[in-house]
């Protein structure tokens, strides 16, 4: 079984990462971490293997951890590049709005770890939005996938037993 850990490391609103106070710029350091992201029941963390040795380091978020930062059509669906690496079929994602009206994305089995969508795909994205009675969709040739209002926010906090209490 994997150890626990604070990772001392939290995602702030603007999306920086940092690391005990100083801003973690080394894009392979934050690539590395943005690939191994796992969700579990009491938070998120960044999933360390080193041979048999394995640590999950929980992060602090208050901003989105990750990012869709591509979208493109294929075989009547649309797919996403995230900044971890990942191709996502929108099939695979529930699209929301918000607190602060601000389009995200997760998994459909995921609960904390979100995506947030960059400005450029928002824009693409917005030619397919429509308002109806029921709200907002994102429709694809005869696909309909709801943009749920929610009150939601990126933040999700540590684990109770590295909370300083």
């Amino acid at each position: 079984m994997a150890r626990r850990l604070n990772s001392e490391i939290k995602v702030l609103p603007n999306g920086d990462w940092i690391f005990r106070e100083a801003k973690i710029e080394q894009k392979d350091i934050l690539e590395y971490f943005r690939k191994n992201l796992k969700e579990a029941e009491d938070g998120i963390y960044i999933d360390n293997q080193y041979g048999e040795f394995s640590e999950n380091g929980y992060l602090e978020l208050f901003g989105y951890p990750l990012n869709l930062i591509r979208v493109w059509e294929k075989d009547n669906e649309f797919y996403f590049l995230s900044d971890s690496g990942e191709e996502l079929p929108l099939s695979s994602l529930q699209i929301a709005a918000d607190s602060e009206g601000e389009l995200f994305a997760r998994k459909k089995d995921h609960l904390f770890l979100k995506y947030k969508i960059a400005r450029n795909v928002s824009s693409i994205l917005s030619e397919y939005l429509i308002e109806s009675d029921e709200g907002l969709k994102l429709v694809l040739k005869a696909k309909e996938f709801p943009i749920l209002e929610t009150n939601e926010n990126p933040k999700v906090s540590l684990p109770k037993e590295f909370q300083n209490l």
